[in-house]
C-alpha cells in the first residue's frame, strides 16, 4: 500500500463473535463515525468508518490487531449513516435524536437533540444508553455534575434538561467542547453548562454526580482521580465495560462502593454501567 491520504476511509477487521461488542465499543473511542457489522459464519465483520486513511491506520495499530484500510474517493460512505439515523429511547422517559429526524414526542417523554459530530455520543450506544438511564434515575434537581470524557455531550445535555444547575464537561479531544456547547444551546440549557478540554486530574471541585462512560483500561488509569470528584454523599455513575470486567474494575475506585450494577438488553451485548457512592 502506497503513502496513505487523507481522504475518507473505513476499517476492515474480522473477529469472533464474543469479541465483538468489545472491539466496537474500543473502535468508537478511537473515533470511528460509525460501524456495521456483517456476520461471517463463527466470526464478525466489522466495517469501521473514519474520516481518513491515516486516523484508520492509527486505530488499528492502537487496537493491536490486523486490519485492511479500504480508503474512499468521497464522503458518500461515511455520510450514509445519516440517511439512517433514528431516535434511542432509554430509561423511562428519554428520547435521544439527530438534528434532522424528524418525530413528534409523547407528553411524557423528554427529547434530547444531539448532533454527534465526530464524537462519541449518538445514543445508540449501549454503553451511553445505560449511563442515561441511571442520570434519569439519580438526578432530581439542582444537582452538580461532572461529565469526563463528555464527547458530543450527550450526557452533560441530559444532566442539564434532568434538572441539574451546574453540569460541567471535559474531554481531551478538543473538538469536543464547543459541540459540547453547541448541543447545549440547541437544547436550551446552555447557561448551566461548561465544557472545557481540562483534564480531570486538574479538576479541583467535587461534584454530587459524577459520569465516565469511558472503556475499561481508561476507567481504571483514572478511577483516583474520578474518586476525588465526588463529595461526600454523592455518586459515581461508570460505563463503557462488559459484564466480564466488573471485577477487574471495581477495585480501582476505592473507598467507594458500588451501588448498583445495570445491564442492557441481552440482544445490545453485555453491556453494563455501575454506580458507586
Amino acid at each position: 500500500m502506497g503513502e496513505l491520504s487523507h481522504q475518507d476511509a473505513r476499517l476492515r477487521l474480522t473477529v469472533s463473535r464474543d469479541e465483538a461488542d468489545r472491539v466496537s465499543g474500543e473502535l468508537w473511542y478511537l473515533g470511528t463515525l460509525g460501524i456495521e457489522e456483517q456476520p461471517n459464519g463463527e466470526e464478525v465483520v466489522l466495517l469501521a468508518g473514519f474520516n481518513s486513511a491515516v486516523a484508520a491506520d492509527d486505530a488499528a495499530r492502537q487496537l493491536q490487531r490486523f486490519a485492511i484500510v479500504e480508503e474512499f474517493g468521497s464522503r458518500d460512505y461515511l455520510d450514509t449513516w445519516r440517511e439512517f439515523a433514528t431516535i434511542y429511547r432509554t430509561g423511562n422517559r428519554l428520547v435521544v435524536k439527530a438534528p434532522w429526524v424528524s418525530y413528534e414526542p409523547a407528553a411524557t417523554e423528554l427529547v434530547l437533540w444531539i448532533d454527534p459530530g465526530r464524537s462519541f455520543g449518538s445514543g445508540s450506544h449501549p454503553s451511553t444508553q445505560l449511563a442515561l438511564a441511571e442520570l434519569e434515575r439519580l438526578l432530581e434537581g439542582n444537582e452538580s455534575v461532572l461529565d469526563v470524557g463528555c464527547g458530543s455531550g450527550i450526557l452533560t445535555v441530559a444532566a442539564a434538561r434532568l434538572g441539574a444547575t451546574r453540569v460541567v464537561g471535559i474531554d481531551i479531544d478538543p473538538a469536543s467542547p464547543q459541540l459540547t456547547l453547541e448541543n447545549a444551546r440547541a437544547n436550551g440549557v446552555a447557561e448551566f453548562i461548561e465544557a472545557s478540554a481540562t483534564a480531570v486530574s486538574n479538576i479541583d471541585d467535587t461534584y454530587d454526580v459524577v459520569v465516565a462512560n469511558m472503556l475499561a483500561s481508561t476507567l481504571i488509569e483514572q478511577g483516583p482521580n474520578l474518586v476525588r470528584r465526588v463529595r461526600p454523599t454523592g455518586r459515581l455513575i461508570i460505563s463503557g465495560i462488559l459484564n466480564s470486567q466488573i471485577h477487574s474494575v471495581t477495585g480501582a475506585f476505592r473507598p467507594l462502593d458500588l451501588l448498583t450494577t445495570q445491564e442492557c438488553d441481552i440482544e445490545q451485548g453485555r453491556w453494563v454501567s455501575l454506580t458507586f457512592g
